[in-house]
């Protein structure tokens, strides 16, 4: 259990800093998707350097492909949501982009064969009821920013259940050493096609803030991952929708109404309801 707390404050501070990083890649809305997905991963691979040269984690081909499933899993939910925070207004974008828990189940399920307790699926169609309310039944369920927002939180939990099996083998720098290096790379050649130059020096400022505290967040992320269950940990990733609403209140202007305030607070109770529950997965058939 003292592991498992360990686990829950790194959650905590990643949920933060990942609330704080939404807030500059909104501000870049100038800046192309491909731009600051690129950035965020060579910036970041560039501020890793240092902790690669201390650390020294053994690196391998044979490892490289275990990551490859993980890294593309995350570059898939980067991608979609950066998008998504650039369309929307924050707290809907963070809320929706969090929702990694509500999927979770279902990939433990079909990924690791493994069945959690029914008060955790009973958390998921809560959360997803708050989803529903959130967008509201109108047309904007429909639209792409709102689905790339969800998209986010399947790629996410795909990807933080590769993350949690791959601490089992592998350091935490390891993990994202393989990360950042597969997505630096496979991030460039969508960034050249895209490119368009940047303005001036606050641009510049946005991109390097957005790339140094991906590192951050993700040392943060694995490290919570790599101390407590995913189903668990991933619960904590909801703090950035309290985060996020205050930061698109105080910055932006942004008002949350009753239907996102509704909705998150459904998503958050989900979020708690599977965090206080004690029942481990077990597996299929047991």
């Amino acid at each position: 259990m003292h592991k498992e707390h360990h686990g829950f404050i790194y959650g905590f501070f990643a949920a933060l800093t990942n609330a704080v990083a939404a807030v500059f890649i909104k501000l870049a809305v100038d800046i192309p998707n491909e731009t600051l997905v690129f950035a965020r991963f060579s910036i970041g691979l560039f501020c890793l350097l240092p902790i690669l040269h201390i650390k020294k984690p053994p690196l391998s081909w044979e490892r490289l492909w275990q990551n490859l499933p993980r890294s593309l899993a995350g570059l898939g939910s980067i991608y979609c949501g950066f998008y998504a925070l650039k369309m929307l207004p924050l707290v809907n974008a963070v809320t929706l982009t969090t929702t990694s828990p509500l999927f979770m189940p279902f990939i433990v399920l079909i990924w690791l064969k493994m069945i959690v307790s029914k008060m955790r699926f009973f958390a998921v169609a809560v959360g997803f009821l708050g989803v529903v309310i959130l967008l509201h039944p109108t047309s904007e369920i429909f639209e792409w920013a709102s689905l790339a927002g969800l998209s986010t939180g399947f790629f996410g939990a795909t990807a933080l259940v590769g993350v949690r099996q791959l601490s089992k083998v592998e350091s935490t720098e390891a993990i994202i050493s393989y990360y950042f290096l597969i997505a630096t790379t496979l991030t460039f050649f969508p960034m050249i096609f895209a490119w368009e130059p940047i303005q001036g020096p606050k641009e510049w400022f946005y991109l390097s803030m957005i790339g140094t505290l991906s590192v951050l967040y993700q040392y943060l992320l694995t490290k919570s991952y790599t101390h407590a269950p995913a189903t668990k940990a991933s619960t904590l990733n909801y703090l950035a929708v309290l985060f996020g609403g205050l930061s698109g209140w105080w910055i932006f202007g942004e008002v949350p109404t009753l239907w996102a305030l509704l909705g998150s607070g459904l998503i958050i109770l989900s979020a708690l309801l599977a965090l206080f529950d004690k029942t481990p997965a077990r597996p299929i058939g047991s």
